[in-house]
């Protein structure tokens, strides 16, 4: 047995388990672990730890305090997952000893554990939590794929022009020969599509310069920090019912 488990894991009960079912648990455990039955080495100490259990969820006033104890640890298991303060009023050498920060889905497994929810409320929080990571995993690729192909847009379109720039600048200069001999209303009638033709390889052109930093802006830190901090963990809180 687990010496690092909770009173309610000792004796091997739910957290909002009647008093009857704790006594019985309660005869049920030290039937195993009592130290006139059992004579392994952590016999005796298990069998204290079974029988401050008992005393503490057996007494209204000392199990409300220890609910209210592993509450508080459960927040504050949150607080580290989020990267809050454990409390408002934290000292500045405190600050600067940073608790390692949990995963979300370690969490999650405290959340199942310690949550005064039923049963069905937690399935339907996994549930959620499972569909929020695969929603936030597909907004990701979803941003690296559209990165990607800025990146190789921008490629193929410069190696294109590579090829192409005799036959466009052949067309610029056709383009201003004719502006400046003719005017511009006569190539607006008459040679719309050399006009058109020339405009169309500007932008693209144009295009091909500003997408790698469309890439680089979807990729940014800031992007993915709100993805991860206003969506990620915002639905997360709503999936598992946490209230600020």
């Amino acid at each position: 047995m687990n010496g690092t488990m909770n009173y309610y894991e000792l004796l091997g009960v739910k957290q909002n388990a009647t008093e009857e079912e704790i006594k019985i648990a309660y005869k049920e455990q030290m039937k195993k672990w009592h130290p006139d039955i059992n004579k392994s080495d952590d016999a005796v100490l298990i069998s204290a730890k079974i029988n401050e259990a008992k005393e503490v969820l057996l007494n209204a006033d000392k199990r409300r305090d220890y609910d209210e104890y592993l509450s508080k640890k459960t927040e504050e298991n949150y607080n580290r997952y989020t990267q809050r303060k454990a409390y408002e009023k934290q000292s500045k050498t405190d600050a600067d000893n940073h608790e390692e920060m949990l995963t979300k889905w370690q969490y999650l497994k405290i959340w199942l554990k310690f949550a005064n929810y039923k049963p069905i409320r937690k399935i339907l929080g996994v549930i959620g939590v499972l569909l929020e990571s695969f929603l936030c995993y597909i907004i990701k690729m979803l941003l690296i794929f559209f990165a990607f192909i800025c990146n190789m847009g921008s490629y193929l379109i410069r190696t294109l022009f590579n090829y192409l720039s005799p036959i466009i600048g052949l067309m610029l200069v056709l383009l201003v020969i004719q502006i400046f001999t003719n005017g511009f209303e006569y190539i607006m009638e008459n040679n719309m599509s050399l006009l058109g033709g020339t405009l169309i390889c500007v932008i693209v052109y144009v295009c091909s310069i500003f997408l790698p930093l469309v890439s680089k802006l979807i990729l940014s830190p800031k992007v993915f920090d709100v993805l991860y901090n206003k969506i990620d963990i915002n639905l997360f809180k709503k999936c598992v019912g946490y209230k600020d």
